[in-house]
């Protein structure tokens, strides 16, 4: 099933209000990837696994952790059946499986134990340029991006890079593809200063159909 831009647009807003409203309770989901992204009968996303992944990690007296693993997939099996499968496997995205988190990792957060807001808005930024191209970006791509003026410079290449599924409405709106491109860069920059908040990356998504509407 190809996921139309309306769609994927809807998704990335949803999964950004729904970390606003977590950093709005001082929480950090700490494990924002694909397969914990799933979508109910509206098309909504449903964000899951909140805190499931570190409480599992932190739990060194368990027997093997066998038994929460088995709990952990329990849940992901009622989550499925209730909201559906992850968008991202729809989308046909190679990074769909539970497995792969390491590319939704913000650098930091491997050196450093205690959560941050930061984790889930470099993650959020992967996510959107996931959505937007149809593929995971890796780190060599991000460095190449991040270079001063090279965006700017290269700005018909963003077309070139947006998902074939999707490029057909994407013309005549690069506009939107572009700021859709530049959020999802700012919010995976290296440096945790430098991204936007949850909050502020909402408000840029908020503004971005006023420019470019979806129809």
């Amino acid at each position: 099933m190809n996921l139309s831009l309306e769609i994927r647009f809807k998704i990335a807003k949803g999964v950004a209000r729904g970390l606003v409203f977590i950093h709005e309770k001082k929480h950090v989901h700490g494990n924002v990837k694909p397969s914990n992204i799933l979508l109910n009968s509206e098309m909504e996303a449903i964000i899951s696994d909140f805190g499931l992944d570190r409480l599992l990690l932190n739990d060194v007296t368990h027997r093997a952790n066998g038994s929460a693993r088995q709990s952990m997939a329990s849940q992901r099996s009622q989550q499925e059946l209730a909201f559906g499968s992850s968008p991202f496997a729809a989308m046909g995205s190679s990074s769909s499986g539970a497995g792969h988190i390491m590319p939704y990792q913000a650098p930091e957060s491997l050196e450093n134990i205690k959560p941050s807001h930061k984790w889930d808005v470099y993650a959020f930024g992967m996510l959107l340029l996931e959505l937007l191209t149809g593929r995971v970006f890796v780190e060599r791509e991000l460095e190449q991006w991040s270079e001063p003026g090279l965006v700017e410079e290269e700005k018909n290449r963003v077309l070139r890079m947006v998902d074939a599924a999707i490029k057909c409405e994407i013309e005549g709106r690069e506009n939107l593809a572009w700021a859709w491109l530049k959020l999802g860069l700012s919010c995976v920059s290296h440096a945790p200063q430098k991204r936007p908040s949850m909050k502020e990356a909402l408000q840029i998504l908020d503004k971005i159909p006023a420019s470019a509407p979806l129809h």
